[in-house]
C-alpha cells in the first residue's frame, strides 16, 4: 500500500501525473486514488451483514450501491477474535481468509463518504482494514465508465489470525442472506449461504433487532 502523506494534489491532479511519481502503481488503483483525492469518497467491499443496504445504512449513511464484485484467491469464514460469539449477533461474524487455491467471495462494492471511515472502523472494531483488488461483475448507474471485469480497488476488513471457529446465528446468516439477494449475487453464490451451517440459537441479536428497526423506518419512508 502505498502511503499519500507526501503526496500534493489538487482537484485539477491527473492520473497522469500521479503516475509520474509512482511508477510501479497499476492503472486501476491510480485512478482510484485521483477520485478519492476529488471526490471525497472511498470504495468499500463487503461481505457480511453490510452486504444489506438498510444495515449499512445505521452506521454509514454515506454508502451508495456501487455494483457487484468478486473478491479472487480468498474464502469465506466465520468467528470471533477470541474464538467466542459475538454479544452483537449472538454467534461468529463473517470475515475472509486468503487461500492457495481457486476460490473466491461475492460481495457488494459500495462508494462511501471519507467522512464514514471512522464509523465503519467504529463497527469493524475487531477487525482490520486492508485493500483488496475486487473485480466488478455487474454494472450500475454509479459505475457508467466502468466495464464488466475491471479491477476495483477497495477497502475491507478482515479478522485477525487466530480467529477460533464460531458458527453464525440464524437471524445474522437471514441479513446476509437478504443482502445477497436485495444486491443480486449469483444464484449459485446465493445456495452456497443458504447451505452454510449456522449455531441454532433462536434469540434474536441486538445486531438484528436494529437492522429491523432500519428496514420498517426505510419501508415507511418510501410508502409516503
Amino acid at each position: 500500500m502505498v502511503s499519500s502523506h507526501c503526496l500534493c494534489v489538487t482537484a485539477r491532479t491527473t492520473v497522469r501525473q500521479i503516475q509520474r511519481l509512482f511508477v510501479h502503481i497499476q492503472p486501476h488503483q491510480l485512478q482510484n486514488m485521483a477520485n478519492q483525492t476529488v471526490n471525497g469518497t472511498f470504495m468499500y467491499f463487503s461481505y457480511g451483514s453490510n452486504l444489506l443496504r438498510e444495515r449499512i445504512l445505521i452506521n454509514n449513511p454515506s454508502a451508495k450501491f456501487f455494483g457487484v464484485g468478486r473478491l479472487q484467491g480468498y474464502t469465506l469464514a466465520f468467528g470471533s477474535p477470541e474464538g467466542t460469539s459475538s454479544k452483537r449477533w449472538l454467534g461468529g461474524g463473517a470475515t475472509i481468509l486468503k487461500v492457495d487455491r481457486p476460490s473466491s467471495v461475492y460481495g457488494v462494492i459500495w462508494v462511501v463518504d471519507n467522512s464514514d471511515m471512522k464509523n465503519l472502523d467504529r463497527q469493524e472494531a475487531c477487525y482490520r482494514s486492508l485493500q483488496v483488488d475486487v473485480e466488478l461483475t455487474s454494472k450500475t448507474q454509479h459505475s457508467t465508465e466502468q466495464t464488466l471485469a475491471e479491477m476495483v480497488q477497495c477497502r475491507t476488513y478482515e479478522m485477525p489470525n487466530g480467529i477460533g471457529n464460531s458458527l453464525p446465528s440464524p437471524h445474522y446468516k437471514k441479513v446476509i442472506l437478504m443482502g445477497a439477494r436485495q444486491n443480486g449475487l449469483p444464484d449459485d453464490y446465493i445456495s452456497f449461504l443458504e447451505q452454510l451451517p449456522d449455531n441454532e440459537v433462536t434469540e434474536e441479536p441486538v445486531g438484528y433487532k436494529r437492522v429491523m428497526e432500519m428496514l420498517k423506518k426505510m419501508n415507511g419512508e418510501s410508502s409516503r
